[in-house]
């Protein structure tokens, strides 16, 4: 989980929530607002996004520098 890294990096020392990560608005859900229900689902939107990006960047990177085979007209 990524707590540090948004105040580490944000030059600006943010006041509310300009840094606000995904993963740390779960966890104010989960535990502090106690609403496990939502978390959880947001939770599995949250991990489809990431598999489907990270599909979309595996197949680009796999798909670099191959070479298809040119179409053929057919008469």
């Amino acid at each position: 989980m990524i707590y540090t890294e948004p105040f580490v990096g944000d030059r600006r020392r943010p006041r509310g929530n300009s840094t606000t990560f995904v993963s740390i608005e779960l966890v104010k859900i989960a535990l502090g607002q106690f609403d496990l229900g939502k978390a959880a689902a947001l939770s599995i939107v949250y991990n489809l996004i990431i598999i489907i990006v990270c599909w979309i960047f595996y197949t680009v990177m796999t798909n670099v520098g191959v070479e298809r085979p040119e179409k053929r007209e057919v008469a």
